[in-house]
């Protein structure tokens, strides 16, 4: 899980999964205020299948590469090709394409930016892919409901025995552990930028019972959440 704020920018690289949610404290807090972002999409060809292979555009096609993994950029980077960004909607079509390259040009130029996910993180795209991005999603968006085997097994378009098969063989672990591990990381950032109890936290990460929430944060990050919320605190993060 990863906290946006406003004015945050971020790449990321083909066909990778995401979900992007509401803050829940921020809309508990602020009623009737919407968030809205701006997306923009495009293949890493649209400017020509051999476009960005050019020596002068080097640091483009890299970046690119990179975004892969997604990366988000530094403030004083984003601060250089906001004005652009937010004004590409008036443009035309082929002033639509020159503003987006020079939009990663600057970008490419910059080396503030940080990686989203970890060194080894590897999405390949195939039919197989597909569903494990299509069941990746559902999770992400549905986690904090009661979420059964037969229905992310039908979400995949399986059956629950080659379901649970399926990804024990792709993940390495039980569907059980990865939704736990899904709902504790959000438990752990409820922890980090919220004022709730850990009461609050079990009930808004998607577990039932409080007990069986503390046994699952201990197992997977080695501190109970009591813990974990002091040492979040006491290092003011």
């Amino acid at each position: 899980f990863q906290h946006f704020e406003e004015g945050d920018l971020v790449l990321l690289g083909s066909n990778f999964p995401h979900v992007l949610q509401e803050n829940k404290e921020f809309a508990r807090n602020n009623p009737g205020r919407d968030v809205f972002g701006l997306i923009i999409q495009f293949t890493e060809d649209f400017l020509g299948t051999d476009f960005l292979n050019k020596p002068e555009l080097k640091s483009i096609d890299t970046m690119l590469k990179k975004s892969h993994r997604a990366i988000r950029f530094r403030r004083s980077s984003v601060n250089k090709v906001a004005g652009t960004l937010s004004n590409m909607h008036k443009l035309s079509e082929p002033k639509k394409l020159i503003a987006l390259l020079d939009v990663l040009h600057t970008l490419s130029e910059e080396k503030g930016f940080e990686y989203l996910t970890s060194k080894d993180y590897n999405f390949e795209t195939s039919y197989d892919e597909d569903r494990m991005r299509s069941i990746n999603e559902y999770v992400y968006q549905h986690f904090t409901d009661h979420i059964t085997v037969k229905e992310i097994a039908t979400v995949a378009n399986m059956t629950e025995t080659s379901f649970c098969r399926y990804f024990k063989s792709r993940t390495l672990k039980h569907f059980s552990r990865f939704l736990n591990e899904v709902r504790i990381s959000y438990a752990c950032k409820l922890l980090s930028n919220t004022n709730y109890s850990i009461t609050e936290v079990c009930f808004e990460s998607g577990f039932n019972a409080l007990s069986y929430f503390t046994r699952q944060f201990k197992k997977i990050t080695g501190y109970t959440p009591q813990e974990f919320q002091k040492l979040k605190r006491a290092s003011g993060s």
